[in-house]
């Protein structure tokens, strides 16, 4: 086999796809007059390879089964946490603790689900139930003040989603160069 036999291998795929330029073409075809072993390469390459049915082994139905309870298990997790933290740091309680767990809340909840919307849900819901609760107690208008306590923690929660965002986007980036 010489170096024209190496090119003309090379270029077989193309060649009998139609992707090489016309020149390429007739180079090829040249050669393939001429050339016993290619030409019998080239005959070869044109027959379809024999394919065998692969049956998966894997029960898909069972492991999306398991995916799911470990999501659930996960959001389970997450909305315990919002709500320990929404009683710990409760503004009720004269609490600012939420200044910094809440934008860690949404950073890490960010980062585990790549949404804004759990991010909210999670962050706004147990602060406002918890709200609702305590205020009621204290017969002010309970849901314009829910409101705007679950609104305070949204935010910053979403102030640690929009990091987690950009740590993100700076992970797709990869090093600077």
């Amino acid at each position: 086999m010489n170096k024209e036999c190496s090119i003309v291998e090379d270029l077989l795929p193309l060649y009998n796809e139609g992707l090489l330029q016309d020149e390429t073409t007739e180079w090829v075809e040249a050669h393939l007059e001429h050339c016993e072993s290619c030409r019998e390469l080239a005959l070869l390459s044109k027959e379809p390879i024999e394919t065998e049915n692969i049956t998966s082994t894997i029960d898909t139905e069972s492991m999306i089964k398991k995916i799911n309870l470990k999501l659930s298990i996960y959001q389970i997790i997450f909305v315990a946490i919002s709500f320990i933290i929404a009683i710990k740091t409760s503004l009720l309680h004269e609490s600012f603790g939420f200044i910094l767990t809440y934008p860690i809340l949404g950073l890490i909840t960010f980062l585990f689900y790549k949404r804004f919307l759990i991010v909210a849900v999670i962050a706004f819901l147990p602060n406002f139930i918890w709200s609702l609760i305590d205020i009621a107690s204290m017969s002010v208008n309970a849901n314009i003040g829910s409101i705007f306590l679950a609104g305070i923690h949204l935010i910053l929660a979403l102030v640690g989603s929009v990091i987690g965002l950009l740590i993100l986007k700076l992970r797709e980036r990869g090093p600077a160069s």
